[in-house]
């Protein structure tokens, strides 16, 4: 199956790097490739961002050619994700949907660490969205610098998850972690042999979701939400 990972921010780099995770996690027969929303902002910070990701995501990826068989939205975040679903006939997957879905499968309640303490209510609202605010503990965050600086090193980045993995569930009894956010995807393997619970990395977590989509045959209901607008180019 042809399957694309599509970053909504314009960051190439971090493009690349969720590929080189979805490749990881993927079956060998599913051919695996990137997009970068060029016209959207460099990092989704925010809610300004987010709306500027979304409709210049939402433009790109209904202009692809050849269609894939099913996308990845590599972004802990909104931008646009119903309007994508709405205008595609593939299954669409956001990588939060799909971390979030797995978690309660797994936990009574998950939290979820993100990248910059200004994400907190962002993604607080995100779990609301998505109708698990009941599931999620709460949300906990690792400030790394601007996505245009050198991060620190990659011990000191899994230490700082640790110590927030931990608070999490002493403080808010949380019994499994999300990492929220495609920067802290990368870290998920140095953090899990450092701490009790489970973490769970957000872009192994859609591709699977969306492999299995494409095998049973399923995507997205256009019976409702997600109906196909009149007017759009076929």
């Amino acid at each position: 199956m042809r399957m694309l990972i599509a970053n909504p921010n314009s960051t190439a780099a971090l493009t690349t790097a969720c590929v080189g995770l979805a490749r990881e996690a993927a079956a060998p027969a599913t051919e695996v490739t990137g997009w970068t929303n060029d016209a959207g902002p460099r990092v989704v910070d925010g809610l300004y961002a987010d709306y500027l990701a979304g409709a210049a995501l939402v433009r790109g990826l209904l202009a692809l050619r050849p269609v894939p068989e099913a996308v990845v939205l590599a972004g802990f975040g909104n931008y646009g994700t119903g309007a994508v679903k709405e205008v595609l006939d593939v299954p669409v997957v956001s990588m939060a949907e799909a971390a979030m879905a797995l978690a309660t499968l797994l936990c009574h309640r998950f939290a979820i660490v993100t990248t910059a303490t200004r994400m907190i209510p962002y993604t607080e609202d995100l779990v609301r969205l998505a109708g698990l605010e009941g599931r999620c503990a709460g949300v906990r965050a690792v400030p790394l610098p601007p996505i245009d600086q050198p991060p620190p090193s990659a011990e000191a980045v899994v230490e700082m998850l640790a110590a927030e993995v931990d608070r999490a569930e002493r403080e808010l009894g949380a019994d499994l972690v999300i990492l929220g956010g495609a920067r802290l995807s990368p870290y998920a393997t140095g953090l899990r042999p450092r701490v009790r619970l489970p973490v769970v990395e957000p872009v192994a977590c859609a591709v699977h979701c969306a492999e299995g989509l494409v095998r049973l045959g399923l995507r997205q209901s256009k019976a409702g939400r997600f109906a196909r607008p009149p007017g759009l180019p076929v």
